[in-house]
């Protein structure tokens, strides 16, 4: 059933985020009307927009009600679904010194853009003045090397982050600094002051396992590296792997594990950290992905499960792979009893925008 899309935001102040967590689900195919289809899985209704601005593009979910896409002509924006606004950004820098804007992209080439994440340290609209913020850094993990790179409102070009490491997995805006975490685990805080940024290494998780997804997201204020432990076809030498989840599909979520950064001690005025297992989320939920991992307050949703994590396909690097496409690998893990259900019943599956949580 589909709804009136202004049952899910504030008229008073449409550039506020949706009352709920959304589902964005894949474009569909042959689809004239530009119409981009949002399902809310705890009251299971759908609803239907016309967003032209979003036709044939990437889409990356960030926070504070905003998305992120890229189309073929390399353009990126951030884009307001509830109130229409748009923020033009400069163009991928990867791509856009690699390829001649006349030659135009067939929809399966989107891998090549190499986009996974984008996260924002504050809305980049001022509800006071009315205006884009230009204190608001929007930062991006992106390249085949997946390094940093960020830029504000108003800026003409990204600005890379130097670091000595790569394979960036995820990034979050952690008391107002951005730390992010590569396939090692190993998590680093970005400093930022004006338009120089370099990284510093803070901790280390020994994980060098491909097949173990991680995710950093800020809850209940505590720091949480969320590690996604996938199966398949791709992962052959997983010992996670059992005959349940050997089947056409090339990888499968299997569970998660998940851990709290502590301060252990103060050495030479620098603190040190460590990992603690985290067995309960409480009345959290947490919502990973092709977004801005986010955890909130179970109940303040009807329906919301708390202590379970929300999850949608990431796999951007083995789309290409699947039959058609990504959007199968998504469903809702619990932290109690390890059981993962669906939470889409449906199809939705796309090699270069498969669904994404907008929230």
């Amino acid at each position: 059933m589909s709804k009136s899309w202004q049952t899910v935001y504030s008229m008073e102040n449409p550039l506020l985020s949706p009352t709920c967590p959304l589902l964005l689900l894949a474009e569909e195919k042959e689809q004239k009307s530009h119409t981009r289809v949002f399902y809310n899985l705890f009251d299971d209704e759908f609803y239907n927009f016309k967003l032209p601005e979003l036709a044939g593009k990437i889409c990356i979910g960030t926070s504070f009600g905003w998305l992120l896409s890229v189309g073929t002509d390399f353009q990126m924006n951030l884009f307001h679904p509830l109130s229409k606004h748009q923020l033009s950004l400069p163009p991928h820098p990867y791509v856009w010194e690699g390829y001649n804007r006349n030659f135009e992209l067939d929809p399966i080439d989107y891998s090549d853009i190499f986009l996974y994440k984008c996260v924002l340290s504050r809305s980049p609209w001022n509800s006071v003045t009315h205006e884009y913020d230009r204190d608001c850094i929007i930062m991006i993990i992106h390249t085949n090397y997946k390094t940093l790179a960020f830029t504000r409102p108003g800026y003409k070009a990204w600005i890379d982050i130097k670091c000595d490491s790569r394979n960036f997995y995820d990034i979050t805006f952690y008391k107002d600094k951005f730390y992010a975490v590569n396939n090692h685990g190993d998590v680093l805080i970005c400093h930022i002051e004006d338009d120089i940024a370099f990284t510093e290494r803070i901790a280390i998780y020994k994980e060098t396992e491909d097949y173990i997804h991680k995710y950093l997201v800020e809850s209940s204020g505590d720091l949480l590296l969320v590690s996604r432990i996938q199966g398949g076809t791709h992962y052959q030498d997983n010992e996670f792997i059992n005959d349940e989840s050997e089947d056409e599909n090339p990888y499968v979520t299997l569970g998660f594990t998940v851990l709290k950064l502590e301060c252990s001690t103060e050495v030479k005025n620098k603190n040190e950290y460590n990992w603690v297992n985290v067995d309960s989320l409480g009345d959290q939920a947490l919502f990973v992905g092709g977004n801005s991992s986010v955890s909130l307050s179970a109940s303040s949703f009807n329906g919301c499960k708390a202590n379970c994590i929300y999850f949608t396909d990431d796999n951007f690097d083995f789309f290409l792979a699947t039959l058609n496409g990504g959007g199968y690998d998504m469903g809702v893990f619990s932290m109690e009893d390890g059981n993962i259900k669906q939470h889409y019943q449906g199809e939705s599956l796309s090699y270069f925008a498969p669904p994404v949580w907008y929230i």
